[in-house]
C-alpha cells in the first residue's frame, strides 16, 4: 500500500451547545452543512490547494439525522466554495461510528490513498449539538429507535448502553477510578487547554468563521480557564445517586466541525505541500457495550500490534475526554505517563462535537509531534455502543 500524508487540519471554533439555550451556541443559528463547508473552504484557502484537485470526501456525523442528514456528503460539497464547480467529480460519503465518526472518516479516505484510488482527499466531521440535540430527545421525539427484542434481551443492558453517562460510571467502577481522579483530570483538562490557548496553540488549528448572523466566531466556548479543585468536588453527579460521574468531570455538549487534508506523496510534490505526518495506521474493535469507554485502551491495543509498536514507543497521546474515566483506564491499562496525554487539555474543557472530535484528535496529535519534535503519537477515542478507535501519525 501507498503512505498517506495528513497535509493540512483546521477547525472552527468548538461553542458550547445547549438545546434550550440557544444564546450559549455561537453556532445556534448555522446548519451542520453550512459550517463544515466554511472549514473546508479555509482549509483548502489557507493551504493553497485547488479545490478541483479534491477527489474524495468522506464526513463523519454521530447523528445524521434531521438537518445533520447530508445526502451522502453532498450538501456540505455543495455548499463549499472552493470544491471547484459544485464539486461534481468530488466522490463523498456520510459515516456514523458515534464518537469515533471523524476518525473513522479519516480511515476511509485514507484507505482511497493507500489503495491508489485517488491522491487528495479531504476527511471532515460535525455536529451541532444545539441543533440536533443528544439521543434522548430523539429517542423522545421518535426519530431515533432501539429493536424490541433487544429492550428485552437478559444479555445487555441496553438502558446502561444507551446512557454514555451510565457507562462511565459501569467503567470507574469496574476500573477502581475514584472521583477524586477524575475530578483532578478534568482540572487539569482546564488549566491545560486555557495554557495553550493563551499561548496561541490553537491558532494554526482554529479558523475565524461567521455565523449565519454574521458574528466572528473564533474562540473555544468551554475552556474554564477558573475553574478549580473545589468547585468540581461541589458538583453532584448527573446520572446516578451516588455515581461520581458529574458535568465536571465529562466533556460538555458542543456545535463545531474539522477537516483534514490527505495525499499520497506523488500529491504533496505535485501541489508543493510540507505534511503535518504520515498516517501510520488506524484500527477499531468492539468491547462490552455496558463498559464502553474501555474501548479506547482496547483499540490503542489493536492499533500498536498492527504498527508494531509499543505504548513506550509513543511520545504523545490523544485520549479523548468523553469522561475522565476514559483516559484514565486507558493510562492504567498501557502504564502511560499522564504528563504526556492531552498536553494541550481534552474534551472536558475543549468540548466533544461528537463527529468533529477525531479530527480534532488526529490533527492537534500531528501538530504536537511537530512541536515537540517528536516521532510517534496516538490518538483514541472510545465510541457509544461498545467500540473503540485509534490512530498511529508519524512526524515527517
Amino acid at each position: 500500500m501507498r503512505d498517506v500524508y495528513l497535509a493540512d487540519y483546521a477547525r472552527s471554533a468548538f461553542s458550547r451547545a445547549h438545546p434550550r439555550k440557544l444564546d450559549v451556541d455561537r453556532w445556534a443559528d448555522t446548519r451542520s452543512d453550512a459550517l463544515l463547508a466554511n472549514v473546508i473552504d479555509g482549509l483548502l484557502a489557507r493551504s493553497g490547494v485547488d479545490g478541483a484537485a479534491v477527489e474524495d470526501l468522506s464526513i463523519g456525523c454521530a447523528l445524521p439525522v434531521k438537518e445533520q442528514w447530508s445526502f451522502g456528503g453532498r450538501y456540505p460539497l455543495w455548499l463549499a466554495k472552493h470544491l471547484g464547480p459544485h464539486g461534481q467529480a468530488c466522490a463523498t460519503r456520510q459515516i456514523d461510528q458515534q464518537c469515533g465518526s471523524g476518525l473513522a472518516a479519516l480511515r476511509n479516505t485514507a484507505r482511497e490513498i493507500q489503495a491508489g484510488a485517488v491522491d487528495v482527499g479531504m476527511a471532515g466531521g460535525v455536529e451541532n449539538m444545539t441543533r440536533v440535540p443528544m439521543g434522548p430527545a430523539l429517542f423522545k421525539e421518535g426519530v431515533l429507535t432501539s429493536p424490541p427484542i433487544l429492550q428485552k434481551a437478559d444479555w445487555l443492558a441496553l438502558d446502561v448502553v444507551l446512557n454514555m453517562g451510565l457507562t462511565a460510571e459501569r467503567l470507574a467502577k469496574a476500573s477502581g477510578i475514584s472521583r477524586e481522579s477524575m475530578d483532578a483530570l478534568a482540572l487539569s483538562s482546564h488549566q491545560r487547554a486555557a495554557a495553550a490557548d493563551a499561548a496561541g496553540h490553537f491558532d494554526a488549528e482554529r479558523l475565524t468563521l461567521n455565523n449565519t448572523a454574521g458574528e466572528l466566531v473564533n474562540e473555544d466556548s468551554n475552556i474554564r480557564a477558573d475553574t478549580s479543585a473545589e468547585r468540581l468536588a461541589g458538583l453532584d453527579p448527573v446520572f446516578m445517586e451516588g455515581g461520581v460521574v458529574t458535568a465536571g468531570n465529562s466533556s460538555p455538549l458542543t456545535s463545531g466541525a474539522a477537516a483534514t487534508l490527505l495525499m499520497s506523496e506523488q500529491a504533496l510534490h505535485q501541489h508543493g505541500m510540507s505534511p503535518l505526518a504520515r498516517v501510520v495506521a488506524i484500527a477499531d474493535c468492539g468491547v462490552m457495550p455496558e463498559e464502553m469507554g474501555a474501548g479506547a485502551a482496547a483499540a490503542i491495543q489493536r492499533v500498536l500490534k498492527q504498527s508494531q509498536l509499543t505504548p513506550q514507543d509513543i511520545a504523545v497521546w490523544e485520549i479523548n475526554e468523553a469522561f475522565a474515566a476514559v483516559p484514565l483506564h486507558a493510562m492504567g491499562e498501557l502504564v502511560i505517563d499522564p504528563a504526556n496525554v492531552n498536553i494541550w487539555g481534552g474534551a472536558m474543557a475543549l468540548g466533544h462535537p461528537l463527529g468533529a472530535t477525531g479530527i480534532r484528535l488526529a490533527g492537534t496529535l500531528a501538530r504536537l509531534l511537530e512541536t515537540r519534535q517528536q516521532r510517534y503519537g496516538c490518538a483514541a477515542a472510545c465510541i457509544g455502543g461498545g467500540q473503540g478507535i485509534a490512530i498511529i501519525l508519524e512526524r515527517c
